[in-house]
């Protein structure tokens, strides 16, 4: 009996010296991990790609990347989110950490594609607010997304909108406009994100959105298209440009687009 206690407290001791062992090799391995991390992966080089508008040198600005810093602790959400505050014609930012040494930051640009008028809300006499234009004009992407103000000249170079203006207007932010035209608001970035995916934005000259049920755009300056505002738009956009191409170069026609046989007519 003795000796069976004695080998059963023997088995117990090594199985403890076991645990202890394998708690110890787990800790020495972490700490090897975490040390090689910190010691090996530092910052020494910041790449950057996709960018046309703005210098690497701006972006690398911004994005203020310590040199020396830990690859992995670099965070790079923030560094993502500094650019795109501090630069308005970044769209978004994919920060890629190369091992060992290296981040790449992959710039997606926003694409300029109409000009809104700028307003501010003032209240009449009668108690009710309305909006007075100030003569500055914004350039806005499919996104709705205020980029810059906007000159007579450059203005000129892209889509026109009228029925729409946005309110206490700051570059970077997206372009709000008053309660009332919210839904009209919605409708026409809807519209242009449409045109937009399917390579119409630098034909299409101008868009009315004045009214809540009905929203039109003009193509080349000659070729009128009239939608309902709650059209689906890809669908419709794409019967819109089997009429395009069939029509004369030199020639004006309103395309109605509003009921599902759509029907045109020429213009003068």
């Amino acid at each position: 009996m003795a000796k069976k206690k004695k080998d059963k407290e023997k088995k117990a001791r090594k199985g403890k010296a076991g645990v202890v062992y394998g708690l110890v090799m787990v800790i020495l391995i972490v700490v090897s991990v975490v040390l090689a991390c910190t010691v090996f992966f530092r910052v020494e080089e910041v790449e950057v790609e996709g960018n046309e508008r703005y210098s690497a040198e701006q972006i690398l600005e911004v994005a203020d990347v310590e040199q020396g810093a830990n690859l992995i602790l670099t965070p790079g959400d923030q560094i993502a989110n500094r650019i795109c505050k501090n630069l308005p014609y970044v769209d978004r930012v994919q920060v890629r950490k190369r091992f060992p040494t290296t981040i790449r930051l992959r710039i997606t640009e926003s694409q300029p594609v109409a000009v809104l008028p700028a307003a501010v809300v003032v209240t009449t006499e009668e108690g009710e607010e309305t909006t007075a234009e100030t003569g500055e004009f914004w350039i806005i992407d499919a996104k709705g997304k205020l980029l810059e103000k906007a000159d007579e000249s450059l203005a000129l170079q892209y889509i026109s909108v009228t029925g729409l203006q946005v309110i206490d207007p700051a570059q970077g932010e997206i372009a709000q406009v008053p309660p009332v035209a919210q839904h009209r608001m919605e409708n026409f970035l809807r519209l242009l994100q449409t045109l937009e995916d399917r390579g119409l934005v630098e034909k299409v000259t101008a868009i009315d959105a004045t009214l809540t049920t009905e929203i039109s755009l003009v193509y080349d300056g000659r070729i009128t298209g009239k939608l309902l505002s709650s059209s689906d738009f890809n669908r419709k956009l794409q019967i819109f440009e089997e009429i395009v191409a069939l029509t004369g170069d030199y020639e004006y026609r309103t395309v109605n687009l509003k009921t599902d046989v759509a029907y045109d007519s020429p213009s003068t």
